[in-house]
């Protein structure tokens, strides 16, 4: 740029392609890597394991208590069967 347009303009600062290329490219670098940070961060979460977990938990006991003829876990031998009409004492 010539001397009379930086001295009519002294606010603004010119780069060349090259530096406004390495300046981006650096942004979308740091913005990947903390995506994938992310990714990571995610995946090593306990949290989707423990819901498929409690899901799995959940579809059993849904399936046991649905079942003719068979006693909820864990009671005692002279507990009468659940029917699937029947519904446990909340």
């Amino acid at each position: 740029m010539s001397k009379r347009h930086t001295a009519k303009h002294h606010g603004r600062v010119a780069y060349d392609a090259g530096v406004l290329k390495m300046f981006w490219e650096k942004k979308i670098e740091l913005h990947t890597e903390q995506l994938q940070k992310e990714v990571m961060r995610i995946r090593r979460s306990a949290l989707d394991r423990l819901r498929d977990e409690w899901a799995r938990q959940l579809e059993r006991r849904n399936q046991m208590l649905q079942s003719p003829g068979r006693r909820p876990h864990g009671a005692p031998p002279g507990t009468p069967a659940l029917c699937g009409r029947d519904q446990p004492a909340a």
